[in-house]
Order: C-alpha cells, then structure tokens, then sequence
C-alpha cells in the first residue's frame, strides 16, 4: 500500500489503544443506544441501533447527545 499525505503517519496509524469502554443499553420498543461513559450518572450517545427511521430524526438519540443514567 503507498499513501501519499502529508498527514504524519502517527495520526494515520495510531500505536496507542484507546481505554474508552462502550456500553450497550436497550431503550426498549426496537431502540439500542451504544454509549461512553462520562460519570457514573451520565452518558454520551455514540451511536444509535433501530428499526425505525424517524429515531434518527429525534434530537435526543443523536450522538453526541448526553443521557442521564439514573433520572431522578
């Protein structure tokens, strides 16, 4: 493979792992969230997994988007 960049290729090819563990989490009726952890009560929406198409036009399941874990 040749690739021609000017990008280095540590930032092509990063060496490190990342340590950010996702979690899976059912919103019931077709709808699976994948998220990362910020704390122990909230979450940032990576990805969003459903059968529905207007899911992926509601704002609150767009990643990016921060879910409380525990709604009190």
């Amino acid at each position: 493979m040749l690739l021609y960049t000017t990008v280095p290729m540590e930032q092509i090819f990063p060496s490190e792992t990342n340590n950010i563990q996702y979690q899976e989490i059912d919103l019931g009726n077709g709808k699976k969230v994948i998220v990362e952890k910020i704390n122990d009560s909230q979450c940032k929406i990576v990805r969003l997994i459903s059968t529905d198409a207007y899911d992926y036009l509601n704002p609150q399941y767009q990643p990016g988007s921060v879910i409380n874990l525990y709604p009190f």
